[in-house]
């Protein structure tokens, strides 16, 4: 497997550590929620994003790996979608 696709691989563990912080927000109150739920939602996205581009990269790049590295960043766009979704009603 190349780097590139681990360290896409690496940028997903990015956005379950930025869920955790939204799902800690929501479970707790005060004004420090609002903190959480703002770093958990930068963290989760710039985890998402980094990890669609490097996946891209990938694709364009190792062509043995192109169907694992599509779907891998399809898979990123999706939950970036439901992020947005989720913070747009949150």
């Amino acid at each position: 497997m190349p780097w590139i696709l681990r360290f896409a691989i690496g940028s997903l563990f990015v956005f379950v550590i930025g869920a955790v912080m939204i799902a800690w927000a929501c479970m707790s109150t005060g004004w420090e929620t609002l903190s959480r739920f703002a770093w958990g939602s930068v963290t989760a996205g710039a985890g998402l994003i980094g990890s669609a581009l490097l996946a891209m990269l990938s694709a364009v790049i190792h062509q043995e790996w192109r169907r694992f590295s599509l779907a891998l960043m399809s898979a990123s766009v999706f939950l970036f979608l439901v992020l947005l979704i989720f913070a747009r009603f949150a």
